[in-house]
């Protein structure tokens, strides 16, 4: 089934149209974004002007066009703060219905956040932060613990907002005009008492100008992959690009940096909102999410399309804990049947605990993805993937991980291109993975039984339990001796026979479930 969403914003309008699979599952198929600047008139105005509102009917009607060819079986619009806080907004949805035929569903501020902080929540599953959304009209802010909401709220800090407040006719911002604009949003953002916010709490932040912030840094740091999606922002990074930009005109932004057209207008002002929310709130780093209201809205919508309709936000609070406690849930090594052997290996000190996590990632991902030989091709498959509990060095371990496992010269060719990536003891940490990984495999595959002790001597003994006659012993052998070397320790290995399998029926075993 497919779903268009289409989100009419302050600045743009937005279609993504997504492939919603038997398990609810989706993935966009299909994107469209264009500048209307709808909201560009309420800096000055109650009003949506006729030509920003006949221009949108135009795009609307593209719009109508490309989900009709793609074949979209339920069209989903809503309206966010320009409609919502027009006195005009009416009529805009008249209209809109009278020449395109789309319904559209207006949010309200409290809504819009919800909707954006689920959207970004299944795709980064952060228990405890502080949620942002920026937009053009409007700045969305979600408090959370235990992915529970604790306040959520939407204030009048967009972007295009503020730019037609405070910036000049050509765009520019003078020192007074940022002085000014930033005492704006310090003043109407919350305090970090008001909202409660604990010392383990991290800052999330989604909206198209911290994406684009987010592909600058990368560029210029020679960040190798286009991807921005759980990507980190340090306040250093967002106090020197506005150092850099705030006395540019839009023109000379456009010239000189690597900004989306639609973005080059806004930038200046939304660099400041970010940096006035790090400031207050005590964040040294931002989260990227490249999710927010769009996906919202429609894990929403599969789930109970009439929690939209209603717009209660009771329900609405209900249905995103109910989601995000779905999608949320951490792969756990017991899926596969290696927890105790996992947990002694970390008491043994062989292990760390976030080793294993990355671990029981692997064993998953090699559970789902079709087998292949192209190792190349596979590690930036694993890269782009979204591992909401991972960070970017951690997923970069994952991919060689798995890529070593497979073929080691080649993951050694890719660890020695991908180095400045990771820390030095990353290596022995994905050697440590691989050779697990490879472990597995046998036990896995030959539904046999595994189980590790610590010898008064210091020695590591594993003993494998084979369930079978054809027993791969000499490719088990090999998989013991690279651990001595790659955990640096005496290890020793047993294949138990049937008669030693009967007298150690009681013993302490690990059974492997096969997923593999």
């Amino acid at each position: 089934m497919k779903i268009s969403i289409i989100d009419i914003g302050s600045n743009t309008i937005k279609l993504v149209i997504y492939n919603v699979m038997e398990d609810n599952s989706f993935i966009g198929i299909h994107q469209e974004s264009t500048k209307v600047r709808l909201g560009e008139t309420l800096a000055f105005s109650d009003s949506l002007s006729e030509q920003s509102i006949l221009k949108s009917i135009d795009v609307l009607l593209l719009y109508r066009d490309i989900t009709r060819l793609e074949s979209a079986n339920k069209v989903v619009c809503v309206g966010t703060s320009a409609v919502r806080e027009s006195k005009n907004g009416k009529y805009f949805i008249d209209q809109v219905l009278k020449k395109t035929g789309f319904k559209v569903r207006v949010l309200s501020g409290e809504e819009e956040a919800y909707y954006s902080y689920l959207g970004a929540s299944m795709a980064t599953c952060i228990p405890n932060g502080l949620f942002f959304d920026l937009g053009g009209g409007s700045l969305e802010l979600v408090y959370t613990e235990d992915f529970k909401v604790k306040k959520a709220q939407a204030l009048p800090l967009g972007a295009l907002r503020l730019s037609r407040t405070f910036a000049n006719q050509d765009g520019s911002f003078s020192k007074k005009d940022c002085d000014n604009m930033t005492q704006k949003i310090l003043v109407t953002l919350p305090t970090k008492k008001g909202y409660g916010i604990g010392i383990d709490a991290s800052l999330v932040g989604a909206g198209g100008t911290l994406r684009a912030l987010g592909r600058v840094d990368q560029k210029r740091a020679g960040f190798p992959f286009e991807k921005v999606h759980n990507y980190r922002l340090k306040l250093s990074t967002i106090e020197s690009l506005q150092k850099d930009l705030s006395t540019l005109k839009p023109s000379e932004i456009s010239s000189r940096w690597p900004f989306d057209p639609t973005r080059v207008e806004t930038i200046v002002a939304g660099i400041y909102v970010i940096q006035s929310i790090m400031k207050k709130f005590d964040f040294d780093e931002i989260i990227i999410s490249g999710y927010g209201i769009r996906e919202g809205i429609l894990a929403s919508f599969i789930h109970s399309p009439s929690t939209l309709e209603n717009h209660n936000i009771e329900s609405l609070e209900k249905q995103v804990a109910k989601l995000l406690s779905y999608h949320c849930h951490k792969q756990d090594i017991s899926n596969f049947g290696l927890d105790d052997m996992a947990h002694n290996m970390i008491y043994y000190g062989l292990l760390k605990e976030r080793e294993v996590e990355i671990l029981s990632y692997a064993l998953y991902t090699l559970s789902t993805i079709p087998a292949t030989n192209k190792y190349y091709s596979l590690f930036y498959r694993l890269l782009d993937e979204d591992y909401p509990q991972l960070t970017y060095r951690e997923q970069v371990i994952l991919a060689l991980s798995i890529i070593y496992s497979k073929k080691m010269r080649i993951g050694e060719e890719l660890y020695h291109k991908y180095s400045h990536l990771l820390k030095p003891q990353n290596l022995k940490s994905l050697q440590k993975i691989a050779l697990l990984l490879n472990l597995a495999r046998v036990i896995l595959k030959t539904r046999s039984q595994i189980r590790i002790r610590l010898a008064e001597n210091k020695n590591v003994i594993f003993t494998v339990i084979p369930t079978q006659k054809s027993f791969p012993s000499i490719l088990l052998k090999q998989i013991i001796e690279k651990a001595g070397r790659i955990f640096d320790i005496p290890v020793q290995y047993h294949i138990l026979d049937r008669t030693d399998r009967l007298k150690n029926s009681m013993n302490n075993i690990i059974s492997l479930k096969s997923h593999l």
